[in-house]
């Protein structure tokens, strides 16, 4: 099993994923570049049909556009999406890595949201619990 489903008390409209901590690289590109840092790279905690949890070494602006190429375990080819930043979790006691988390709001492609839908759906990340 290379992730799990996560359950709790969940006011999301679709389930949440999460994959091994490492395995699920995430290159996120802010639309609004600066010339010193044209994308960041880091990993993604959890992903759902709607949105995803992240870190990168730097937290972006929330309300912030990007654009996010993700790395599934199982898949052979990335994930492409536009994205808004919706939250920057606290600092306090975490030191290094920010995590935050970003709503999809488009796929590059028809392909992209069906192949998210089709991964997640598979139960390459372990049965629900």
């Amino acid at each position: 099993m290379v992730g799990t489903l996560i359950h709790e008390e969940n006011r999301r409209a679709a389930d949440r994923f999460a994959p091994m901590t490492g395995y699920t690289r995430v290159i996120i590109a802010p639309e609004q570049k600066a010339p010193e840092h044209t994308e960041f790279e880091g990993h993604a905690y959890d992903v759902s049909l709607n949105g995803l949890r992240f870190e990168l070494d730097e937290p972006l602006e929330e309300g912030s556009s990007v654009d996010i190429e993700l790395h599934l375990p199982g898949l052979l080819s990335s994930i492409r999406s536009k994205a808004r930043v919706v939250r920057i979790f606290d600092e306090d006691g975490d030191h290094g890595p920010r995590r935050m988390a970003a709503t999809f709001q488009s796929f590059h492609s028809p392909l992209d949201a069906s192949r998210l839908t089709n991964h997640l759906g598979s139960g390459y990340f372990g049965p629900e619990k």
